[in-house]
Formats: C-alpha cells, structure tokens, sequence
C-alpha cells in the first residue's frame, strides 16, 4: 500500500505543478507539451456469467508533447489496484505501467474533439502479477482555455508474464487535459 500511494503522491504533484503553469488553448499553440490526468475503470467476467473474477481501477498521468493539431506522443504512468482471486484471502495487487501512447484528434469543432488513443506498457513494480496492458480508446473531449475534461471508452488487452493468461476488457476514462 505505502509502494501505492507514493506513485499516487508524485502524480499528484506533478498534476499541481502543471496546473500553475500558465494555460493556453492548444489550438493556438502548436507544437507543445502537454499533459494529462485519467481515472480508469476495467473489468470483465472469464469465469461464467454472474461471477466477475477480474477488476482493473488505476489511476494515470500522461505527459507528452503534441507536435501538431492531430498528432500527439505520451509516456503513461500509472498506478493500478488489480482485484483479482476472489477465493483467496488476498484478492488485490497494487501494481503500475510505464509505456508509450499516441493520440490522433480525428474530428474537433468548436470546443469538442473526438480523439483516438493507443498506448502500452509494463509493470514497473516487482510483484506477484507482472503483466503487459495495451489500450485503445475514443476520447469525447470539450476543449477550450485551461484544463479539458474528457470521458473515454475503449479495450483494454491484458497479459500476465508468469502464467500467459490474456483477457481483453472494456475500459472507461474519466480524465481532463492539462495544457
């Protein structure tokens, strides 16, 4: 738990220390760095109906550079709480990602955009579940001066190291771009 909250601890700043920069709409100001703050919820049933047996909740934060009104490179971080095991009398791991993603604004009008997101990584934390996680996302974003809110829904593949297994899940994002 102290592993998680310290991730949680150094987000957290890095978040504040982004905020009190001074913020610009990005339409105007291409390229760039920017940054972003997501909260994601996954999960799904491989057992049978009525059983759900895998939970995914993680918190993330994105830093990355837009090089153009589309194109945007990203390094997620992030730091999970896995449910898994529900028979035993441990049924959470802690455990992050670090990794690489890209976004693609494929519609914007006005104050929304519709954005397209891929990203992957690996676990950083030695545990019992080591394990690869990709996403693919469609972003509803309401853009404008400052921080924007976006809510997010897409897949998720996920692949334990030790064992093999793989799922595939659905994930929703609630997050806000910092500029």
């Amino acid at each position: 738990m102290k592993r998680i909250m310290v991730i949680l601890a150094a987000m957290v700043i890095a978040t504040v220390s982004t905020f009190a920069q001074e913020t610009i709409n990005y339409r105007e100001k291409v390229p760039h760095l920017y940054t972003t703050a997501e909260f994601n919820l996954a999960g799904g049933e491989f057992q049978g109906w009525g059983k759900p047996d895998f939970g995914l909740y993680g918190i993330s934060i994105n830093p990355g550079y837009r090089f153009n009104q589309n194109w945007a490179l990203f390094v997620p971080i992030t730091a999970d709480l896995l449910l898994v095991n529900r028979q035993s009398t441990q049924n959470y791991v802690e455990q992050g990602t670090l990794g690489l993603g890209a976004s693609y604004t494929v519609l914007m009008k006005d104050h929304t955009a519709i954005e397209f997101v891929l990203s992957g990584g690996s676990t950083y934390i030695n545990s019992d579940i080591n394990y690869f996680k990709a996403k693919a996302a469609i972003n509803l974003g309401f853009h404008g001066l400052g921080s924007s809110p976006y809510v997010g829904v897409g897949c998720s593949y996920f692949k334990q190291y030790k064992t093999g297994r793989n799922m595939a899940m659905l994930e929703i994002g609630i997050g806000f771009t910092i500029f």
